[in-house]
């Protein structure tokens, strides 16, 4: 009779399992991480305004599919769409020109835990480290975005690899949700520590007034559901906070890290620092 209970509890189980996931994985669909508008509160230059713009590293990487993460740079700069010389006088609210600094992440699939688990496609995490800057240095000089090209996206691109892309997918739900946010929470913790050290070598041509970090989970129905419990035990996401804003010991002011899923959204960012006070808005579509 035991044995029949157990073998019929297996089966409700594999049935659930399956009921959450889709042959081949879900349709997938582009979606684009597209700055919005910056708002100088006080700005950083001591004339008759400031010229606020941005530049975006943009990540993804596939758990357990190693050499699958890619790191690419999307800037205003190099569009030649920097704003107007003194632009952004205190309290102005400037337009991020449209596809100027947009990271995509083309054929992205939303999965369920059944997904994941069986098999049907990987689980990737997406993410943007977005640099809002304040324009002091050579007018025709794309200097900082070369820099971060050049020093950030190879220590990103290693720590996304290690972490994410050669760790092997557990076999359990709970293994798995728990390899996620371990990971994601070092990940973060790494982010700061390189962050740092490479803004205070770049020389700053330019000023950095804040860097807005976004961690965009790809999950659908109840694995979303399962993270964000998972997080909020984990101290990692507290629960209540619903622009999903997390706190990391040691950071600046100038460094926000938010986690969400990856599903049209809007964040907005404040950098209120000593050398300047911007508000940073960004949404997240197809």
């Amino acid at each position: 009779m035991k044995r029949l209970s157990a073998i019929g509890a297996l089966l409700v189980a594999v049935s659930l399992l399956g009921a959450a996931c889709t042959v081949g994985g879900p349709a997938p669909t582009d979606w684009k991480v597209k700055p919005a508008t910056i708002k100088v509160v006080t700005g950083e230059d001591m004339d008759a305004g400031d010229e606020p713009y941005v530049i975006q590293v943009g990540f993804r990487s596939k758990l357990g599919v190693a050499g699958s993460t890619h790191v690419q740079v999307a800037s205003q700069c190099r569009s030649g769409a920097l704003p107007a010389t003194d632009a952004a006088p205190n309290g102005t609210t400037v337009a991020v020109p449209a596809g100027s600094a947009d990271v995509a992440f083309p054929q992205a699939q939303n999965l369920d835990i059944g997904d994941v688990l069986l098999g049907t496609a990987p689980l990737e995490i997406f993410g943007t480290l977005t640099f809002v800057m304040e324009r002091d240095g050579i007018l025709d000089s794309c200097a900082m975005t070369d820099a971060f090209e050049s020093a950030l996206v190879p220590v990103m691109h290693d720590a996304l690899e290690t972490l994410i892309a050669s760790s092997p997918v557990p076999p359990t739900q709970e293994q798995l949700i728990s390899l996620i946010v371990d990971n994601i929470g070092n990940f973060l913790n790494a982010v700061g520590s390189f962050l740092a050290a490479i803004i205070e070598g770049l020389g700053n041509p330019d000023d950095v007034i804040g860097v807005g970090v976004q961690i965009l989970l790809p999950t659908a129905g109840a694995f979303t559901d399962l993270l964000n419990t998972a997080f909020s035990i984990g101290g990692v996401f507290l629960p209540g906070l619903e622009s999903g804003f997390i706190p990391i010991n040691g950071l600046p002011s100038s460094v926000k890290i938010r986690v969400g899923s990856l599903l049209p959204s809007a964040a907005t960012f404040d950098f209120d620092g000593d050398a300047a006070h911007y508000v940073y808005s960004s949404t997240v579509g197809a």
